[in-house]
């Protein structure tokens, strides 16, 4: 699950890598885009596309199939498999671990592609200053008065120098009651939302942060620099276009490592 997520939430950032090309010619089209995310306890995956020149009409990057893909990781050396849309996925005799630096290694049209993460510790110490948090009721016509505010959620961990760390809140309910109306024909995403990647300690969720009602999972990502430069980049627009950041040599995109630590938190009416 949280591989998923992940995945769905750094997806728009790297549209800007499959898009992105400031050079005419076959260099503009011959570069691979990588999008891999290492967690430890997960089955690694990456995604492989090719990129999508600068003025092209086409919308979705076309997969890179049959690639022979390795993950090295000391004296070993892991195979990937094509399994279809764009994913090469490990055979499930390995999983990456917390502290181990992984190198991965392809060919693409003659070249050698290359990038390497290391997969960084749990992070430490996370906790939350309450499980739950009350919606106050919003209906003074009854002569009830205003309502009172309640204090918001203080998240908070031992930071590590240099390291990242994002927060994901994420409702997991079957059929979440929204806590206001949602207007017909309002077709909401799933009910999510996150912090951008930063070099803290604490983190705070107000009542207001939430739109649904329920038991929400709440994860806290420790990230590479990275995962934040290429958050950083998604500033671009056609008024602004420059080079999107990577870590791949011999290709565009992201292969880097994360770890994450869970808590739950209930809203209430």
């Amino acid at each position: 699950m949280k591989k998923i997520l992940v995945i769905q939430l750094l997806l728009f950032l790297l549209s800007a890598c499959e898009k992105t090309a400031l050079t005419d010619g076959s260099e503009s089209v011959a570069r691979p885009v990588v999008e891999a995310y290492l967690q430890p306890g997960q089955n690694p995956a990456l995604k492989i596309t090719r990129q999508i020149p600068f003025g092209s009409s086409d919308t979705v990057a076309l997969p890179v199939k049959n690639l022979s893909v390795v993950i090295e990781s000391g004296d070993f050396a892991y195979s990937l498999a094509f399994s279809g849309d764009t994913i090469y996925v490990g055979d499930g005799s390995w999983q990456p671990e917390a502290g181990k630096t992984y190198l991965l290694k392809f060919t693409y049209e003659g070249s050698e592609v290359t990038a390497e993460t290391l997969v960084p510790e749990k992070p430490s110490g996370f906790t939350a200053s309450a499980s739950s948090i009350e919606i106050p009721s919003f209906d003074i016509g009854s002569g009830g008065g205003f309502p009172t505010f309640p204090d918001p959620i203080e998240l908070s961990w031992q930071a590590v120098p240099n390291a990242y760390y994002l927060v994901v809140v994420e409702n997991i309910e079957s059929d979440p009651e929204a806590i206001f109306d949602i207007p017909d024909g309002d077709d909401r995403p799933r009910p999510t939302f996150r912090s951008e990647p930063e070099q803290a300690n604490s983190y705070e969720i107000g009542f207001q942060n939430f739109q649904y009602y329920g038991t929400h999972r709440v994860i806290l990502y420790r990230l590479n620099a990275e995962y934040a430069a290429l958050y950083d980049d998604n500033g671009n627009s056609s008024q602004n276009l420059t080079t999107p950041f990577t870590n791949v040599i011999g290709g565009l995109g992201i292969f880097t490592g994360m770890n994450a630590d869970t808590l739950m938190v209930e809203v209430k009416e």
